[in-house]
């Protein structure tokens, strides 16, 4: 599974993992042609040709010799109050407000997963959309129902602790009991998924949940998952762990081992 990542591809009835190069997992936050990029407060989709103007050292706008093309889609990240207003389009250019361009400005779903990507391990803190992320509190405890009473009041996992939701896809992330040789079973259905509007929250709540399991060596396997490197086999806080994909189930097993005080390798 070495140099593979997950990522949604919708299907019906259920939701297959996939898989891309380590190169594609920091993923774009796309807004239709153009990239949402920090400090953009909008765009705009050019309707007819229309020209466009320079900010000059007089605080005077000059039309150039350039003109803005049909369909074309601009960020917008000023505007300006002169005559009819004018959106800036970033390095002193503008375009004039008019019948000739849509302006729009970007809905909280693509701003929560825009700072989510620029912002990927953050806890605690309150997303556009008006998420908290949560903060793990409470230490591992050796009785597994407060782990999981732990992972319900802290995490916001349903189901007696077992289910973390979003709403797209219920039971996006699973926790079960593990077996004699295992603690627990964590199972998931996606990581970063960009075509749901909740689907940024996964990667947060994961890194919360794996501080549960594999203490200080937890942002080591949040890694694994957000960079695409997710080993077969591999120990951590002294837990033998080990991921395996079911295709059927379009999903990824991680059977996480009983600690030991054998060293991490």
């Amino acid at each position: 599974m070495k140099g593979k990542m997950l990522i949604t591809v919708l299907t019906i009835p259920v939701l297959l993992l996939s898989t891309v190069s380590t190169s594609a997992v920091t993923q774009k936050v796309m807004w239709g042609k153009t990239e949402l990029k920090q400090g953009q407060i909008g765009k705009v989709t050019v309707l007819s040709p229309t020209p466009i103007y320079q900010y000059n050292p007089d605080h005077l706008l000059s039309k150039l010799d350039r003109t803005l093309n049909k369909s074309e889609e601009y960020r917008v990240y000023s505007m300006k109050e002169l005559d009819a207003g004018y959106y800036g389009l970033g390095g002193g250019l503008f375009v004039e407000k008019s019948n000739a361009v849509k302006y729009e400005t970007p809905s909280k779903y693509k701003l929560a997963l825009l700072e989510q990507q620029s912002h990927p391990e953050s806890a605690g803190k309150v997303y556009p959309d008006g998420w908290a992320a949560p903060v793990l509190k409470s230490a591992w405890s050796q009785n597994q129902a407060t782990n999981f009473e732990t992972l319900q009041n802290e995490l916001g996992f349903t189901g007696d602790g077992h289910f973390f939701d979003i709403q797209e896809k219920p039971q996006a992330i699973v926790v079960n009991g593990g077996s004699e040789g295992n603690e627990v079973t964590i199972k998931f259905y996606m990581w970063n998924a960009p075509s749901m509007e909740q689907g940024y929250r996964i990667p947060v709540v994961a890194k919360e949940l794996f501080k549960l399991y594999f203490g200080n060596d937890a942002i080591r396997v949040w890694k694994y998952f957000n960079t695409g490197s997710i080993p077969d086999h591999f120990t951590a806080n002294g837990r033998s762990v080990k991921a395996t994909a079911n295709d059927l189930e379009g999903s990824l097993y991680l059977y996480v081992g009983k600690k030991t005080l054998q060293n991490d390798g």
